[in-house]
């Protein structure tokens, strides 16, 4: 009776799972116009990434025609160059779906080089498992960005120049109170436990498989 309990239990922790796996979420990247050049109106692949929030599990669905077109996954500078010679991953099937597994970023691009300058490129940022999304890496990063100007002091109304005040200390790098965890142990530790439990619950229902065929 005991082990007949255990094995019910086990079945309602397998169907937990499985629901929240069936949460992921599956975008087709471009919508009704797919995988392709944008077009001069159309909103670019990183403007609608950067609305969606994406999470670990989700996938993303590339169309294209397979003779024509392709996705490359890359890294950051293969990216900013487009450069489609030198890449992580190669699809051509026409019918892409790929599984986000991991926070962070994702780079791809068209393994057209023409299409890819052309602005059929790709950025995902995915968030871990607390919701937090990593720093954008450098390719992310806009170029050309003024850096903010310290305007010299007006003089005074008697003429006499006003001497520049004296610079301000920089600011402690780490400002964490002292008694507050860092929040990345929390997402590592959730990560340990989840594979524990899924670990224990293999082994379990394992258990359960081999006391029903000794009773039978």
């Amino acid at each position: 009776m005991a082990s007949s309990s255990s094995c019910r239990l086990l079945g309602l922790a397998s169907f937990v799972l499985l629901a929240a796996a069936a949460g992921a979420t599956q975008y087709k990247v471009g919508g009704d116009n797919g995988w392709a050049v944008p077009a001069a109106a159309a909103e670019s692949f990183n403007t609608w990434a950067e609305k969606t929030s994406f999470q670990i599990g989700d996938s993303l669905l590339f169309v294209y025609p397979k003779d024509k077109d392709s996705v490359l996954l890359v890294e950051p500078a293969d990216y900013n160059a487009c450069n489609t010679s030198s890449y992580d991953k190669q699809f051509d099937d026409g019918s892409t779906s790929f599984a986000l597994d991991r926070a962070g970023a994702f780079f791809f691009i068209s393994g057209v080089e023409a299409n890819c300058r052309a602005n059929e490129k790709l950025i995902v940022m995915v968030a871990g498992s607390g919701g937090a999304i990593a720093p954008a890496p450098a390719a992310q990063q806009g170029s050309g960005s003024p850096s903010p100007s310290t305007s010299a002091p007006a003089p005074s109304s008697g003429g006499a120049p006003v001497p520049p005040a004296s610079p301000k200390a920089p600011a402690a790098k780490n400002s964490t109170a002292k008694g507050a965890p860092p929040a990345a142990g929390n997402d590592s530790n959730c990560a340990g436990a989840g594979g524990l439990a899924v670990a224990g619950l293999v082994a379990s229902v394992a258990g359960c498989v081999a006391y029903a065929s000794l009773a039978f």
